[in-house]
């Protein structure tokens, strides 16, 4: 059904019927509206014709004005504007900048030839350098046999020095030589045969006076003009080698005479035998040393690197490592205060010896993991290892010996090791001073100011290799937070054990007691202190080895001594004890 729309006239009908309604309905519910009304105006007229005729004007108000509007702001002042009113509240400041601008233009007006000269002479001395050859810039690696030691002598054969590194046996000189290009030189020094040092010294002497490279033809001798200089040794026997390391255990059960000697005589007496004799070297060419540092090729250095875990903090049941590396690290910083203490007595006198101990720079590498690691012992050897303890030593260290070989602290494959490349830079970077890089001669100002704010900020202590900064970090807390930090772990382990149902095995079997010899016994079988260990080349072996060399001095003293210097440490140690 549609819907219908009233009409305008229907609606005007509508609402005159709604009005009559309500006006009906207010004149039948109040009946006296019309005398209310009338009262009210009644009451109205009242008022107007009592109250007063003019009102009394009120004071503060007048005729109403429209205010002025505000004035606009003033516009914003020009950067000349600030800078004339700084400079009139700053005079002082103003006249130090004046000066310095002053000064720094006629600096570069006036440098400006001569840095373009200096560059001009550094390439065309390079340019010389590479096309005949010549170099005398040694630098003598302690080790080149260990496996950071060749990459590390590749890297400074690539830079442009001349490296005599030593090895450990007469094979790997042939090994090292044969993967360099005619500028590296290996004689044998076993760190296990101290009675070798003088033959090595003797030989290093004999090489320092021949002609690089060794592959070519002529003359094996150098020119007296171009005798080569010592400008750095770097001892990468400090580091622990595996197959001489002690095995982890207790300082209690540490066999001072059998593991800890050996290993102290390779890791600490050895290398700093072979620097106490190298040092008259480094201050002996204060002129060549001189120059080389007005050239920018560096200062001259002493580089031993030591492994972080134990020169900074020392683990616990690595006793040996970490005596080692402490004696070492002690001595070494013993070194560079007194070549500090030496240069600067000599300042005020014009002495060459003080200039060129000025000239020689110290430098600790903490070497943390790098590089592809030997596969440490298992926990079943480690186990065979614990059962050679005494039961007393089993009791006491064999529940936080088996924690340590759980959580894995005997083992660096815990971490990332890095790779060798930052080992290799860290410490050639500290060889050359920062020099080494790759700039070109239109910066030579700038090469200078980052070569010697590097050193500043890099200092005499230098991290490499995963784990190395943290153990540095760690080295500076106060020794209770550092022993809580070390037993974590420990704690752990203890706490997991303690929760177990049924307590975990000890590491090692307490072997059965076996009763006391009788003195009859004893004399029957005495102990025999040591075993004397001989050694003795194959006599054509070394013909042949030395017939492939030139045939000159520096070769027949590389290879002679070896046979007649080989005596075991043990065997001195018996000898000496019988």
């Amino acid at each position: 059904m549609p819907l219908a729309l009233p009409t305008i006239d229907q609606i005007e009908d509508y609402l005159q019927q709604v009005e009559d309604v309500v006006r009906s309905s207010l004149s039948s519910a109040s009946p006296d509206l019309s005398r209310v009304s009338e009262a009210v105006n009644r009451l109205w007229q009242d008022v107007l014709r009592h109250s007063p005729q003019v009102m009394p004007p009120l004071k503060g108000l007048g005729a109403f004005e429209v205010p002025p509007p505000p004035p606009p702001p003033p516009p914003p002042r020009s950067f000349w504007e600030h800078t004339a009113d700084w400079v009139a509240d700053h005079p002082w400041q103003t006249a130090g900048l004046g000066v310095g601008i002053i000064g720094t233009t006629l600096l570069v007006g006036y440098a400006s030839p001569h840095i373009r000269r200096h560059a001009r002479a550094r390439r065309a001395k390079k340019h010389v350098t590479a096309t005949s050859g010549e170099r005398r810039q040694v630098v003598v690696v302690l080790g080149g046999d260990s496996p950071l030691g060749l990459p590390l002598i590749q890297d400074l054969e690539k830079k442009g020095h001349i490296v005599i590194t030593s090895v450990a046996t007469p094979e790997a000189v042939e090994e090292v030589e044969s993967k360099c290009h005619g500028y590296v030189r290996a004689l044998v020094l076993d760190p296990t045969e101290p009675d070798m040092i003088p033959y090595f010294l003797r030989s290093l002497a004999s090489t320092m006076s021949r002609r690089f490279p060794i592959t070519a033809a002529g003359d094996p001798h150098a020119l007296p003009t171009t005798h080569l200089y010592v400008h750095s040794v770097v001892s990468l026997l400090s580091l622990p080698s595996h197959n001489i390391t002690p095995p982890p255990g207790p300082f209690e059960q540490l066999d001072v005479h059998g593991d800890y000697l050996p290993y102290l005589q390779v890791t600490h007496v050895v290398p700093l035998q072979v620097l106490q004799a190298l040092l008259p070297l480094l201050r002996t060419s204060p002129a060549r040393a001189k120059d080389a540092r007005a050239n920018g090729l560096g200062w001259q250095s002493i580089v031993v690197c030591l492994p972080s875990t134990d020169a900074r903090v020392g683990l616990p049941f690595a006793s040996a490592q970490a005596m080692s590396a402490a004696a070492t690290l002690r001595g070494v910083d013993v070194l560079r205060r007194e070549i500090r203490a030496a240069g600067l007595a000599s300042l005020g006198a014009d002495s060459e010896v003080g200039a060129a101990m000025r000239n020689i720079k110290v430098t600790v590498v903490d070497v943390g993991v790098v590089g592809p690691v030997a596969a440490d012992e298992t926990t079943a050897d480690l186990g065979s290892v614990v059962r050679e303890w005494t039961p007393s030593e089993q009791a006491a260290y064999g529940t936080a010996f088996g924690s340590m070989l759980e959580h894995g602290a005997h083992r660096a494959l815990r971490r990332r090791p890095s790779h060798v490349t930052n080992f290799v830079n860290t410490v050639g970077d500290v060889v050359s001073g920062g020099r080494k890089g790759h700039f070109t001669c239109s910066n030579v100002v700038l090469r200078w100011a980052l070569g010697s704010f590097h050193e500043l900020v890099r200092g005499d202590r230098v991290v490499v290799g995963a784990g190395a900064g943290t153990y540095a970090v760690a080295s500076y807390l106060p020794a209770f937070w550092l022993d809580t930090l070390l037993n974590i772990p420990y704690l752990i382990v203890a706490i997991r054990n303690a929760l177990l149902p049924i307590p975990p095995p000890v590491i090692g079997v307490l072997p059965p007691v076996e009763p006391a010899n009788s003195p009859a016994q004893a004399q029957q079988h005495p102990a025999v202190p040591g075993t004397i260990h001989e050694k003795h080349e194959d006599p054509e072996s070394e013909h042949e080895h030395s017939a492939s060399e030139t045939g000159s001095e520096a070769d027949v003293e590389s290879n002679s001594g070896v046979s007649e210097s080989w005596v075991s440490l043990k065997t001195q140690t018996a000898l000496n004890q019988a």
